[in-house]
């Protein structure tokens, strides 16, 4: 190795430290948990192979948490980037207060997920709600509808939630995608006769495609690994209805204490996520980016 060579790894020794520590280290040690027995009531953590793993495939609740946490993500994630793109048209309007809008329309991303769940627990509860108030108030119910009581009603309800939590970060990188876009482009798409499908279509879909991909491959793994507003509005709730994989995460390895169990889940919901994203861009037409890239 050179004194050039040494002094290159040098410099990126900094970032590197942080990266093993943070990163490649809580990794291996997952892995490595995942196939010990690790329990607090029991003394030792010896090697078990793939016993975790096999345990958790013949546990009934596993799988529907699986079959929750995939009903969940096949709508949250497209209803954000879907939201987030229309959001991003409004905020590009030319009107007065443009710009505190835009301030205004990040406010449900920062906010934590405990105080969210308080927010729509506050709409969708079936007493005291403020959605049952306003239907009653216009005639529309006589009795209160049990949003976060019954099953079907609970998973629309933490849908809804993690959406408006999620669409103003897909805003605003949406917004920037648009904002990108040479407008001569679409004056000459006018001047060929193409109308507002044709112009989305055939010009600000090719050029914000890839922003699209990123997004939906994101969303996708937020709404695979999301936990804090679904637990705090139901609980996982009724009955199982609302009960997703990242629950069973925290439930496997810090109510039942068995990290073995809950690191061997923890991969399986890695594995689901990195299916997911090949999935997603294997979906993806590749002239798309093609056009993007020519652009």
């Amino acid at each position: 190795m050179t004194r050039r060579q040494s002094t290159a790894y040098l410099w990126v020794l900094p970032v590197l430290v942080p990266v093993f520590l943070f990163t490649l280290y809580p990794v291996a040690h997952a892995l490595w948990t995942s196939l010990h027995r690790s329990q607090v009531l029991l003394p030792g953590e010896p090697f078990v192979g793939f016993a975790n793993y096999a345990s958790l495939l013949g546990d009934k609740m596993i799988w529907v948490a699986l079959r929750n946490t995939l009903s969940f993500t096949l709508v949250a994630a497209p209803a954000t980037v879907a939201l987030g793109l229309g959001v991003a048209y409004l905020l590009m309007a030319d009107y007065p207060g443009r710009i505190y809008v835009r301030s205004v329309v990040l406010l449900p991303w920062a906010l934590p997920g405990a105080i969210t769940a308080v927010v729509w627990t506050w709409v969708f509860h079936p007493s005291w709600g403020i959605l049952n108030h306003l239907l009653r108030l216009v005639g529309l119910i006589d009795n209160n509808i049990p949003w976060l009581t019954k099953p079907d009603l609970a998973r629309m309800a933490v849908t809804v939630a993690h959406v408006w939590a999620q669409f103003p970060f897909a805003a605003v990188l949406m917004l920037a995608a648009l904002s990108a876009i040479d407008v001569t482009l679409y004056s000459a798409a006018a001047i060929d006769g193409a109308n507002a499908w044709q112009r989305f279509r055939f010009v600000t879909l090719p050029q914000i495609s890839t922003m699209i991909a990123v997004l939906t491959v994101y969303e996708t793994l937020i709404a695979i690994t999301s936990y804090d507003v679904t637990y705090a509005m139901t609980g996982g709730g009724p009955g199982s209805a609302t009960t997703l994989l990242a629950f069973q995460i925290w439930k496997q390895s810090f109510s039942m204490l068995n990290f073995g169990n809950g690191a061997a889940l923890a991969f399986l919901t890695a594995l689901l996520s990195l299916i997911f994203i090949a999935l997603i861009l294997w979906a993806i037409p590749a002239e798309l980016f093609r056009a993007d890239d020519e652009s």
